[in-house]
């Protein structure tokens, strides 16, 4: 699969055994396995992954203009 990273990452597989890292500003593949685990659709739903619709580079700076939600800390 082909995505952007706008974090510094690490995407584990569904049973844990594997892992695969992911720098930040990258562009690029990853293994399919890592594409099929909540946590790897948590980000994409957050923006730290971008998922282009094409390796075209106005796709990729289209995905990369849009901002990533930010979680704030629950209030004491």
């Amino acid at each position: 699969m082909f995505i952007m990273a706008k974090r510094n990452l690490l995407l584990p597989s569904k049973d844990g055994s594997k892992k695969h890292p992911v720098a930040k500003d990258y562009i690029g593949e990853i293994p399919d396995w890592a594409a099929e685990t909540r946590y790897f659709k948590a980000l994409v739903a957050d923006g730290k992954i971008c998922i282009p619709a094409s390796h075209k580079d106005a796709d990729l700076q289209s995905e990369a203009e849009k901002p990533v939600k930010r979680r704030k800390a629950a209030e004491e």
